[in-house]
C-alpha cells in the first residue's frame, strides 16, 4: 500500500546544496543564491539579485544559478501539486479505507501513465532529431510553396480601400467592430483575426491541450543572450516531479523521466518563414503584411501557405512534440517551421500550455499587447528578468515613440489625397473623423516649423497645448478620436491605397521595406493624445529636419501590472547596483515584507582583484573630469602619460572607457597632435610603445565581432593591446573582457548624463516632484531638500550603474584575475563609493586616493608580478 503522507510532503522542503542538480559543483556562493532565489519563488516575493559570479570555465554562473533555483522550486511545487491532486480523490463517506487508498492509487496511476506516454513520445522524438539532425536545415517544407504577392493584385478597383461605415451615437463602430475592446493595445483588425483564427486559424484545439500549471517566464534583452541562455538549460537534468515514494509503488523499478519543456517565443521578425514577408525586414511592416494575407477581401492563392489550420492539426500536435521533446532556441523553431512547412509563430501559441519554462525578449513581456497577441498570460506565474540593470530604461524606451516633421508632412499629403479620392463614398463619422487628424497631424506639423524656423537652440521642451492650437482642434475630442484611430483601420487603408496607387502608376514597383509613414505617425498621435502624468515631449533639430518625440519619464506603472499578476517577479544582473532606484521608482509602492534585495560576492579569490582611485597624474595634475574642467590641455596631456605608464605596469589587454565618443575623440586629437618626448614622437605614439592602440567609433567600418578579433588577435602577439572605448558604447555591456583580453580596466572620469539637456531636466524635476509630494511629514524646507537629495541620487546612480557595467567586463570566472583603475578624484567620495558592486568597494585600496600615482603605478606592478 501506498502511504501518502508518509514522506512525500518532507521532498517539499527547501533542498541543500547537492540537491539543486547544478551540472557542475557550485560555490557556496552559488548555493546561496540558489536558497534564496528557492524561498524568494516559495513565498511569492519580489526580489532583486546581484552576482558577478562564474564557474571554472567561462559560462556565467549566474546563468546556470537562475535555471537550477527556480527549475528545483518549479518541480517541488508540481509535485505538492500532484500530491494534492491524489489526495483530493473522492468517494463516499462510507467507503472503507481500503477503497478510498484503492481510488486514489488509480488517480495516482492514471496522471503517472498520462506523463509517461507523453515522455515517451517526446523521447522518441528526440531521438529521431539526432538521427537527422541535417534535415532539419532542409528549407523545403512539406506544403506546397506558392508565389506570394504585395498585395491582393487582382482585385479590380479601389473599393477595398474604403473604410467600412462608422457612425453612432456613441461614436462606436457598427458590426463586428461594435464591443471591440482596446485596452489590450490591439487593433479592432487584430482583435477580428484573432477571432477568426480560433476557428479555421491557429489558435486550434491540440489533444493533451491542459495548462501544466505554474511556468517560469525567463526575460533577456536580445535572441542572442536567450539562446546563450537554452545552451545553459541543455546541461541541466532535473529529476521528475513525480513524487520519488508514488514513482516506486507505481512503476516499479522503472524510472520514470521527465525533460525539462521549454519554449523560446518570438516575434513574426524572428519566426516567419514566409520569404515575401520576412524579407521585408522591419517588424512593423512583417506585421501589417502577415495579416494583410489573412484578410478576407484577400485571394484564397495569395495568403500565407504556412498559417496553422483545423486541417493541419497533426502538423501543429507533431510541432508542438518537436518543440518540447528537447531544449529548442529562437533559431531552431524556425528550422523547424520551415521543415515541417508550419508558421512557427502561430505554431508556437498551443505549445505554451505544455511548457515549464518560456523564454522571450524584453518587449514580448513588458508590452501588454504583445501578451496578448501571444496569449500569454503572467497570472501567477514567475517572472525572472536577467540583465535587469537596464530594465528601466527599457519599459521606458518601449513606450516612447519619436516623429518627424517630414514623416508629418508626408502623412499629411497622404491623408488629403485619400480624402479626395474617396470623397465621394466616405460617409458618416468617417469623413469628420478623416479631417479631424489632417487638422491635428497640420497643427502639429505647422508648430514644429516654427521651431525649425526660429532661432530657438537645439533641443527643447514642448507643451502638448504648444501643439494643439491649428483651427478647429480644440473642438476634437482626443479619447474619440484615439479609439477611431484604433478601430478603423485608416492606417491600413491609407497606406494599402498608396501602395496600390504606386503599383500601378510604376511598371516595377520596388517592394516596402519601411514602416509606412501614417502607422508611424498614429503611432506618435495615440500617446499624445492620452498623456499620462509620467511622460514629456521634447523636440531635437537634426540636419534640416526637426524631430518630436514622446519620453516616458517614469515606468513604475508600466510594469506594475506584472508585479501584481505575477506570482514572484526576480530582478536579476551580474552589476544591479545601485539598487535604490528600483526601490524608489519601480517597486514603491510594494510591501516591504514582500521585497528582498540579494548582492553576492565574486567568486574568485579577494587577491585577484584589485581597485584604485587615481586622483592625480603622473606630472600631479588633478584628475578632475567634470563637465566644466574636463577639456583642460594639462590634464588631458598627463591623462596620456600615466595611461602610458599603466599600460607599462599592467599585462596584455587593458580596456579604458572614456565620457562619451566626443571626448574621446578630443583626448585622442590632443595626443596625436602633442609631442611627448626628445625624439619627437607624439604622445599616442609614445603609449603605442607600450601597447597598440585600438579605438571605438560611432560609425566603425566593421562588425563588432571583427574589432573584437582584431583586438584579440593583437593581443595574441605577446605586445598586449590598448582598447579605447565609450561607456554605453558598443564595447559597454555583454562583451566579456576575461582572461589576457582584460588584464585591466580603466575608467576615465565619471559619465554623468547632460544635466542641461531638456530630457535630464524634465527628469530630475519629475524625481524631484515625486519625492515632494511623497514626502508627507516635515517643514517645507524638508520636504525640498529631501526632494533635492532625490534627484541628486537619481542622477548620480544613472552614472554609476553605467560605470559598474563597465567594470564588469573584466572579471569572467574563478581563475581570472584583473586590476580596476578609476581616473577621477570623485571616485574618492563616499557617495560615489557607496554605489559600486560590494566585490569592487572590498578590493578599493584604502586612501588611494590620497596616493601619488606613482604609488598606485608601484603597486599594481607588484599585484601582476604576484600572479606569474
Amino acid at each position: 500500500m501506498i502511504d501518502l503522507n508518509k514522506n512525500t510532503y518532507a521532498e517539499m522542503e527547501t533542498p541543500k546544496a547537492q540537491e539543486f542538480n547544478h551540472p557542475y559543483s557550485p560555490y557556496d556562493i552559488q548555493v546561496q543564491f540558489m536558497q534564496s532565489l528557492y524561498n524568494c519563488l516559495d513565498e511569492s516575493k519580489i526580489a532583486i539579485f546581484e552576482s558577478p559570479t562564474g564557474t571554472v570555465s567561462l559560462h556565467h554562473g549566474k546563468s546556470l544559478s537562475l535555471i537550477c533555483g527556480s527549475l528545483t522550486w518549479l518541480r517541488h511545487h508540481k509535485r505538492k501539486f500532484f500530491l494534492d491532486a491524489v489526495q483530493d480523490t473522492t468517494c463516499d463517506d462510507d467507503e472503507p479505507e481500503w477503497m478510498v487508498e484503492f481510488a486514489k492509487r488509480e488517480a495516482s496511476r492514471a496522471i503517472t501513465q498520462k506523463r509517461e506516454e507523453l515522455e515517451l513520445r517526446l523521447a522518441g522524438i528526440k531521438q529521431e532529431e539526432e538521427r537527422q539532425r541535417a534535415a532539419i536545415e532542409n528549407p523545403e517544407g512539406q506544403r506546397k510553396r506558392q508565389k506570394l504577392s504585395l498585395a491582393n493584385e487582382d482585385a479590380e478597383d479601389d473599393d477595398q480601400f474604403v473604410l467600412d461605415d462608422y457612425e453612432s451615437e456613441s461614436d462606436e463602430p457598427r458590426s463586428s467592430l461594435k464591443g471591440s475592446t482596446t485596452s489590450s493595445g490591439l487593433s479592432s483588425s487584430t482583435l477580428e483575426l484573432l477571432a477568426r483564427l480560433k476557428g479555421p486559424g491557429p489558435n486550434i484545439r491540440l489533444e493533451e491541450d491542459e495548462d501544466c500549471g505554474v511556468k517560469i517566464l525567463y526575460s533577456s534583452r536580445t535572441h542572442s543572450q536567450l539562446m546563450q541562455f537554452a545552451n545553459e538549460l541543455r546541461r541541466v537534468t532535473m529529476p521528475s516531479s513525480i513524487p520519488e515514494s508514488l514513482r516506486k509503488g507505481l512503476r516499479e523499478e522503472k524510472e520514470l523521466g521527465e525533460r525539462i519543456k521549454h519554449l523560446s517565443l518570438g516575434s513574426r521578425k524572428n519566426l516567419c518563414i514566409n520569404p515575401g514577408v520576412s524579407a521585408l525586414g522591419n517588424p512593423t511592416v512583417i506585421n501589417e503584411r502577415c495579416l494583410e494575407l489573412q484578410q478576407p477581401n484577400t485571394a484564397a492563392h495569395l495568403r500565407c501557405p504556412f498559417l496553422p489550420s483545423k486541417e493541419d492539426e497533426l502538423k501543429s500536435t507533431s510541432f508542438r512534440d518537436h518543440a518540447l521533446a528537447s531544449v529548442k532556441d529562437i533559431e531552431d523553431l524556425g528550422k523547424l517551421g520551415k521543415k515541417m512547412g508550419i508558421c512557427p509563430y502561430y505554431a508556437s501559441r498551443p505549445v505554451v500550455n505544455h511548457s515549464e519554462i518560456i523564454t522571450l525578449p524584453y518587449p514580448l513581456l513588458l508590452q501588454r499587447s504583445a501578451r496578448e497577441a501571444l496569449g500569454l498570460s503572467i497570472k501567477d506565474h514567475v517572472i525572472i528578468i536577467d540583465e535587469a540593470h537596464n530594465l528601466m530604461d527599457a519599459i521606458s524606451n518601449i513606450h516612447s515613440v519619436t516623429v518627424t516633421l517630414s514623416q508629418l508632412r508626408t502623412s499629411i499629403f497622404q491623408l488629403t489625397t485619400y480624402a479626395r479620392k474617396f470623397k465621394t463614398r466616405l460617409k458618416g463619422k468617417n469623413r469628420s473623423y478623416v479631417a479631424q487628424v489632417i487638422r491635428l497631424v497640420s497643427s502639429i506639423a505647422d508648430h514644429l516649423q516654427s521651431i525649425l524656423s526660429s532661432e530657438q537652440p537645439t533641443e527643447g521642451s514642448v507643451l502638448p497645448s504648444d501643439l494643439m492650437i491649428g483651427k478647429g482642434i480644440d473642438q476634437i475630442n482626443p479619447y474619440k478620436l484615439c479609439r477611431y484611430l484604433q478601430q478603423s483601420k485608416l492606417a491600413r487603408k491609407v497606406d494599402g491605397y498608396v501602395d496600390y496607387s504606386q503599383r500601378t502608376a510604376d511598371a516595377q514597383p520596388k517592394p516596402k521595406t519601411t514602416v509606412p509613414v501614417l502607422f508611424h505617425v498614429q503611432s506618435f498621435l495615440l500617446p499624445l493624445m492620452n498623456l499620462s502624468s509620467e511622460g514629456r515631449l521634447f523636440y531635437t533639430k537634426i540636419s534640416g529636419d526637426i524631430q518630436l518625440s514622446y519620453m516616458l519619464l517614469d515606468p513604475t506603472n508600466h510594469f506594475r501590472e506584472i508585479v501584481e499578476d505575477a506570482r514572484a517577479v526576480i530582478l536579476a544582473g551580474g552589476t544591479m547596483s545601485p539598487m535604490s532606484d528600483y526601490m524608489d521608482h519601480l517597486f514603491s509602492y510594494v510591501p516591504k515584507d514582500r521585497l528582498n534585495t540579494f548582492s553576492y560576492g565574486h567568486v574568485i579569490p579577494s587577491e585577484n582583484l584589485t581597485a584604485h582611485n587615481l586622483a592625480r597624474g603622473v606630472f600631479n595634475s588633478e584628475f578632475d573630469f567634470t563637465y566644466g574642467g574636463r577639456d583642460c590641455e594639462k590634464m588631458i596631456l598627463d591623462l596620456g602619460q600615466t595611461i602610458s605608464q599603466l599600460c607599462r605596469a599592467i599585462p596584455d589587454g587593458v580596456v579604458a572607457f572614456f565620457p562619451s565618443y566626443d571626448y574621446l575623440s578630443r583626448v585622442l586629437s590632443l595626443w596625436k597632435r602633442t609631442i611627448a618626448c626628445e625624439n619627437k614622437q607624439t604622445l599616442y605614439e609614445l603609449i603605442e610603445k607600450e601597447k597598440p592602440i585600438l579605438y571605438e567609433s560611432k560609425e566603425m567600418e566593421i562588425t563588432t565581432d571583427d574589432f573584437l578579433s582584431h583586438y584579440a588577435h593583437i593581443i595574441e602577439k605577446g605586445r598586449g593591446a590598448l582598447l579605447l572605448s565609450v561607456v554605453g558604447g558598443k564595447l559597454s555591456e555583454g562583451i566579456n573582457f576575461s582572461d589576457k583580453l582584460g588584464r585591466g580596466v580603466l575608467i576615465v572620469g565619471l559619465p554623468f548624463p547632460n544635466v542641461r539637456s531638456p530630457v535630464w531636466q524634465a527628469k530630475i524635476d519629475f524625481i524631484e516632484q515625486k519625492a515632494y509630494q511623497n514626502e508627507l511629514s516635515g517643514s517645507e524646507d524638508t520636504r525640498r531638500s529631501s526632494a533635492k537629495a532625490a534627484g541628486r541620487d537619481f542622477y548620480e546612480n544613472a552614472c554609476m550603474r553605467a560605470v559598474n557595467q563597465c567594470i564588469g567586463r573584466a572579471i569572467r570566472h574563478r581563475h581570472d584575475y584583473a586590476a580596476i583603475v578609476l581616473i577621477d578624484k570623485r571616485y574618492g567620495r563616499s557617495n560615489i563609493q557607496e554605489k559600486l558592486p560590494g566585490w569592487i568597494k572590498q578590493s578599493l585600496e584604502k586612501e588611494s586616493a590620497l596616493l601619488p600615482a606613482a604609488a598606485t603605478l608601484d603597486g599594481l606592478s607588484r599585484f601582476f608580478r604576484n600572479k606569474k
